[in-house]
């Protein structure tokens, strides 16, 4: 299973950074893709953050948005969505993160499964921070590994 961390926003080197890439180097197949959109209107904005998100998403694999109006799963059940797509074949999955103004009518249409981290907002770092924490959780969920107790 491939995995994808598709997130729109200027990268940053800063700490939460480093954690990130702490958990990156633990996954196997991983990719990190950072699209930074400079359209001043909203909606045309939107449009073309969703776009970019999308179509980072390879053509067998399925796509999960980080939303604040999404599901709220646990790492467990998490785990069960993505035990059951590669047991369908599905070759990687992208984990979506959107834009500063939220995600357009578009992207949530298309995606496989929106998902909440909980009610709170939460910085674009930090939520790419912990997407690269959770997909190892998955993988050591998957494994039976210690890891996730």
């Amino acid at each position: 299973m491939k995995y994808i961390i598709s997130i729109i926003g200027k990268f940053k080197n800063n700490d939460e950074n480093l954690i990130t890439q702490k958990y990156l180097k633990r996954i196997k197949n991983i990719q990190l893709n950072q699209y930074e959109i400079k359209i001043s209107n909203l909606d045309k904005r939107l449009e073309e953050e969703g776009s970019k998100l999308i179509n980072s998403t390879p053509k067998n694999g399925k796509l999960i948005l980080l939303d604040e109006q999404g599901e709220n799963l646990s790492s467990t059940e998490l785990a069960e969505i993505i035990s059951k797509w590669k047991d369908n074949n599905i070759s990687s999955i992208n984990f979506a993160i959107g834009g500063a103004f939220g995600n357009g009518k578009l992207i949530k249409k298309s995606a496989d499964k929106v998902v909440a981290l909980g009610k709170l907002t939460w910085p674009h770092q930090m939520v790419k921070m912990m997407v690269a924490e959770q997909i190892y959780r998955i993988e050591t969920i998957l494994e039976g590994h210690p890891y996730h107790k």
